[in-house]
């Protein structure tokens, strides 16, 4: 499902106005999610945990090169770009490392941006370039959503009592990425883990009687993100207040996502709901999420977040309340925000706001 030409001249108009703007002759892209974006969902890295790729893409007022080492570029030309017949590779030996710049300085003449640090050239943020999202990457993300959320019922349906939270961040990773799916973000929590820490990077410990598994999937270069909770035998009264009120608050901010709404509107609303709930202060106590696609998180919105919400932006809300969580992945479009990371067996609560129902996931008993 990787982007097609007529896609990738899009984003190249964007980069060319783009370059228009910053009066430059070229702009060099080497993160590995503006890689992706330019290219359709190609990808240039090696490791995983690098937000910068050995690959880079240089987009000039009249062509596009691919750049790459000579490690890099027989696969780079073979897997990623060589058959869309759009980019001209340009190759470096990568014994000579000096000879990348080079070569860009003098495509370029040595006026060019780019979004990492390179030589001497100016370092620019593209995330106003990636969105709306195009008619190709909005099938794509709908298709991660469903096969991400699928993933995440299947591995919270086989989780077992007495397993670690490492094991279980295993059969996750190991689901995620014999379906395509990279995990970006991966994080398990076992009982009293929950509660005690908003960002549990998995452990030893073992889980009991609750579990808590988040994840954020990319494929293609985009992503989704979505958490689950799984509860061994009977919830208790208190456990069952707080998750209710918890997607009451995550109904509140989808409902209230709209295009051309402020960020830091939307979150004054998330907060009045927190208040409603009986909640006031929880929302302190962690990040409520903000749009995500091309980075788990493009930002966290907070509330002096300047900025509105454009069409066809994927968004992730993220409430919590201690030993609770909401979290799915919204696409906006031309109405009502579209939850991408859809159930397809698990137990659900209704949530009314301003007479819209919204269905959010409910803690699964086992």
């Amino acid at each position: 499902m990787r982007g097609s030409n007529r896609e990738i001249r899009i984003k190249e108009e964007r980069i060319r106005r783009f370059l228009e703007e910053n009066n430059s002759d070229g702009l060099l892209i080497s993160l590995k999610y503006n890689f992706a974006w330019a290219t359709g969902g190609r990808y240039n890295h090696v490791g995983l945990i690098t937000e910068l790729g050995p690959t880079s893409l240089l987009v000039t007022k009249s062509n596009s090169y691919v750049i790459a080492n000579s490690i890099e570029a027989p696969r780079i030309e073979k897997e990623e770009v060589g058959l869309l017949g759009h980019y001209e590779l340009v190759v470096f030996p990568w014994y000579e490392p000096d000879e990348k710049l080079k070569m860009v300085e003098k495509i370029t003449g040595g006026n060019f941006i780019t979004d990492a640090p390179f030589g001497s050239a100016k370092v620019v943020n593209l995330f106003p370039l990636r969105y709306p999202l195009v008619e190709e990457e909005v099938e794509r993300i709908k298709a991660l959503g469903k096969s991400a959320s699928l993933c995440m019922e299947e591995i919270c349906k086989s989780i077992k009592p007495g397993q670690t939270e490492l094991e279980i961040a295993g059969m996750m990773a190991e689901n995620l990425l014999s379906n395509g799916m990279y995990p970006s973000v991966l994080l398990v929590a076992g009982d009293e883990r929950i509660s005690n820490f908003r960002h549990p990077i998995p452990t030893e410990n073992k889980v009991s009687r609750y579990a808590m598994v988040v994840i954020c999937a990319m494929r293609d270069g985009i992503q989704v993100a979505v958490t689950r909770l799984v509860h061994f035998g009977k919830i208790d009264a208190d456990l069952r207040k707080k998750h209710n009120a918890v997607v009451k608050v995550d109904s509140v901010l989808i409902h209230k996502t709209k295009v051309g709404k402020r960020w830091s509107e939307i979150l004054e609303e998330g907060i009045k709901a927190y208040e409603e709930v009986g909640y006031p202060e929880e929302w302190k106590k962690h990040h409520q999420g903000g749009p995500t696609g091309y980075q788990s998180r493009e930002f966290t919105v907070n509330p002096k977040t300047q900025g509105s919400v454009v069409k066809w932006q994927p968004i992730a809300w993220n409430p919590s309340i201690t030993g609770t969580k909401s979290e799915d992945t919204i696409l906006v479009g031309e109405e009502t925000p579209e939850i991408i990371t859809p159930t397809f067996d698990w137990p659900m609560i209704d949530v009314e706001v301003d007479g819209v129902i919204y269905k959010r996931p409910d803690i699964l008993e086992r």
